[in-house]
């Protein structure tokens, strides 16, 4: 029920009313009585008392008709290896298949080829454009700016004037 009961009683609905009206029967209520038949009630077991114990009796069956499966096969797997080792014969070297000869290449690069242009010039250095050197000078002879290095107290450079 509500603890602060409306100010007037037309604020309560019809049902409202009627629920306001009912109140437990004080006559024979024994807390202590009626917590014993539940307790008496949860304790009691139906049919399905058993299908715990049943359940893990068959998972019990099955690891151990699992485990002896697997013992068996293990053993008979060992039986087999050493069958197959006394049956081997003494281990024989292969002859090497013959190779088949490979037709001569039909493509004979020409001395214009990119590859073959590329190769003489490593080979010969001197034979580089002298734009390219020049960039490659460059590139080796300048490394490429790192960021600065700050120093604890260095107020030039770092904040704009």
């Amino acid at each position: 029920m509500d603890p602060h009961p409306p100010s007037r009683e037309d604020d309560l609905s019809e049902c409202e009313r009627r629920l306001a009206a009912w109140q437990p029967a004080a006559g024979n209520l024994d807390a202590d009585a009626m917590l014993f038949a539940a307790g008496c009630a949860a304790g009691r077991r139906g049919r399905l008392r058993l299908v715990w114990p049943a359940l893990c009796a068959l998972l019990a069956v099955q690891a151990m008709g699992l485990g002896v499966w697997g013992l068996s096969e293990r053993a008979e797997r060992v039986a087999l290896a050493g069958r197959l080792q006394e049956r081997a014969p003494a281990p024989n070297v292969p002859q090497a298949p013959a190779v088949a000869q490979l037709p001569a290449p039909r493509y004979t690069p020409s001395p214009d080829d990119y590859f073959q242009l590329r190769r003489r010039l490593e080979q010969d250095s001197g034979r580089w454009p002298a734009s390219a050197l020049a960039v490659r000078a460059q590139t080796i002879a300048r490394p490429a700016p790192g960021p600065a290095i700050l120093r604890a107290g260095q107020h030039d450079g770092l904040l704009p004037q």
